[in-house]
């Protein structure tokens, strides 16, 4: 009776096993890409083929208000060496509202360096610069086939962080 049983269990393993688990997989991908702003390239890449949304599309547009109350576009990429690329690339990948508070907190004590482009740099320094607030938003690109449009549109809400 119980080699039957395992037997039988066995079977269903054997032969349910792999769609059931890919289904799973599919499912939760699924529900993360409406729900928690997980790019379809990743978390499995079921429908990576079906979005132009991927993470290196994606935009993280940030602003600083500096003391003199001018508003400051500020860039996450080199030359800047606050954050990892590592770091950006999961910010962009999974845009999850505490990470992104937390970035915004980390460019509010960090410099910030002008570069030639008119962008600024955070930097890691012991002078910070004299920032009262940061916003941060991730968005991603869409399209429609008919009529042939391309645009961007917010993942996340804008996120504001003060002094």
């Amino acid at each position: 009776m119980r080699q039957s049983r395992l037997g039988r269990l066995g079977e269903f393993l054997q032969y349910w096993g792999v769609p059931l688990l890919l289904s799973a997989v599919a499912l939760r991908q699924i529900l993360l890409t409406q729900t928690a702003g997980l790019s379809p390239w990743h978390g499995g890449g079921f429908g990576m083929f079906a979005s132009a949304d991927r993470d290196e599309r994606r935009l993280i547009e940030v602003y600083a208000v500096d003391c003199d109350a001018n508003r400051l576009p500020v860039a996450l990429v080199p030359p800047s060496d606050l954050f990892a690329q590592r770091a950006v690339v999961h910010l962009q990948t999974v845009p999850i509202q505490a990470q992104l508070e937390q970035a915004a907190r980390q460019i509010l004590a960090a410099a910030l360096v002008q570069g030639e482009d008119g962008r600024y740099y955070p930097q890691r320094s012991p002078q910070p610069a004299c920032l009262q607030q940061v916003e941060i938003q991730v968005w991603r690109l869409r399209h429609r086939r008919q009529p042939s449009q391309i645009w961007y549109e917010p993942i996340t809400p804008r996120i504001e962080v003060s002094q």
